[in-house]
């Protein structure tokens, strides 16, 4: 496991990053979850409707979660990779 700083973070705390998947964790995840990075724009999609958008802040494999600031707002979101398709954003779909 490694720490770094999320981007606009104010440096006073870390955010967990692993890299790969262990055995035990949940086995419906979507494949694309190794394909997210730090600082990307993303789309939630829950059964097929999109419900946010916004920039991945914390990518936690291990317990199948993805933290995004929410665009617009900027709350921040916790993703259940089970229940939410995350879809990257290419400039041309803003």
């Amino acid at each position: 496991m490694s720490w770094h700083e999320a981007p606009g973070g104010d440096g006073s705390t870390g955010d967990a990053v692993t890299r790969g998947q262990p055995a035990d964790a949940p086995g419906d995840i979507d494949a694309t979850v190794d394909q997210l990075r730090l600082g990307q724009r993303v789309q939630a999609q829950g059964h097929g409707v999109a419900h946010w958008t916004g920039t991945v802040e914390t990518i936690a494999v291990e317990l199948g979660v993805v933290w995004i600031r929410e665009d617009g707002v900027g709350e921040r979101k916790l993703l259940d990779l089970r229940e939410y398709r995350i879809h990257p954003q290419d400039p041309a779909d803003e």
